[in-house]
């Protein structure tokens, strides 16, 4: 390759890594983050129609190690995390049904509702 090829292909290695010299100091150029229209927004990637499903949670609320509250459902040996403390931690110790969306991630309920069990 030849001198002046090299010193292309370097120069656009190192504008591709954001490397500038300038006054013969190296300085890091903070690039900007490119976002596509089609990714700026959740609307964008979901279809009409496509909402999260809405379920409902039976079992008791917990503490995990005084700090979190959880709902144990014991019929089906599994716990959840609530993302809403304040409303899970008025519940404390009772029966509760749980209306919310499931992130299977995290096992995280949203809560829509919760309210103390009839049974």
């Amino acid at each position: 390759m030849s001198g002046k090829k090299s010193l292309i292909v370097l120069a656009t290695i190192l504008l591709a890594l954001g490397v500038v010299m300038v006054g013969g100091q190296t300085s890091q150029v903070k690039a900007a983050a490119w976002t596509s229209p089609a990714t700026d927004s959740l609307a964008a990637l979901s279809q009409p129609g496509d909402e999260p499903n809405v379920n409902t949670f039976t079992g008791k609320i917990v503490s995990q190690n005084g700090v979190r509250y959880i709902l144990r459902d014991e019929a089906n040996d599994t716990w959840y995390h609530l993302d809403d403390q304040q409303q899970a931690g008025k519940f404390l110790g009772k029966t509760v049904v749980v209306t919310g969306t499931l992130d299977g991630r995290s096992d995280m309920i949203h809560i829509r509702n919760i309210s103390e069990s009839k049974s």
